[in-house]
């Protein structure tokens, strides 16, 4: 209030401009946590324009904390069954497992565990050293500008070892797969179906 009255004729705010205010802050506050800190929606055209409760970091993180003696191979973010989910397979010495929750609610809906496969191949994920979701989704987006982004897939490319984006799109009837880099965002490529 003495700012505001130091300022000359500006004029004090009423306290529904105020309220109104703190609403909004509020608001603001929520939507952020609820999204988290890499929300996996970069825009309200894909994905349904829907927000999610679990965030890759969390589902990540999760997985990592059930089987902490486990490595991961691959994050899948798609609809399954009509629910946006993270399917994480990840390995040990001794056995396969493929892990999924719910991005919308949080509820774990797959933990498979198997017996590792004297011919399993997979390779590691290196999920610490990657770039953001997000910025991995910005950038595929640049490659498909009028395309909508159904799904996304990490992995760990079988010859090379490294770690793959590949943003799964929706551009009228045709499918666009844009490969990128997931450490450092380079764009390797592009297929159209």
């Amino acid at each position: 209030m003495i700012l505001l009255s130091a300022c000359g004729n500006a004029e004090a705010p009423t306290d529904d401009s105020i309220n109104s205010t703190s609403e909004s802050t509020a608001s603001s506050m929520e939507s952020s946590t609820t999204t988290g800190s890499d929300d996996v929606s970069s825009t309200s055209k894909n994905f349904d324009g829907k927000t999610f409760s679990v965030t890759y970091e969390q589902a990540v993180a999760d997985f990592q904390e059930a089987y902490p003696n486990a490595v991961i191979s691959s994050v899948d973010f798609d609809k399954d069954f009509g629910k946006y989910t993270f399917e994480i397979s990840g390995f040990d010495d001794m056995q396969e497992i493929e892990w999924e929750v719910n991005a919308e609610n949080g509820v774990e809906t797959k933990n498979n565990i198997e017996k590792k496969d004297p011919d399993f191949d997979d390779q590691e994920l290196a999920v610490d050293n990657l770039m953001t979701i997000n910025e991995l989704i910005a950038k595929s987006e640049e490659e498909a500008p009028n395309a909508v982004l159904l799904s996304w897939n990490l992995e760990a490319d079988e010859d090379t070892n490294i770690p793959l984006f590949t943003g799964e799109f929706e551009e009228g009837n045709n499918e666009v797969d844009v490969h990128l880099n997931a450490e450092t965002g380079e764009f390797l490529s592009v297929e159209n179906d």
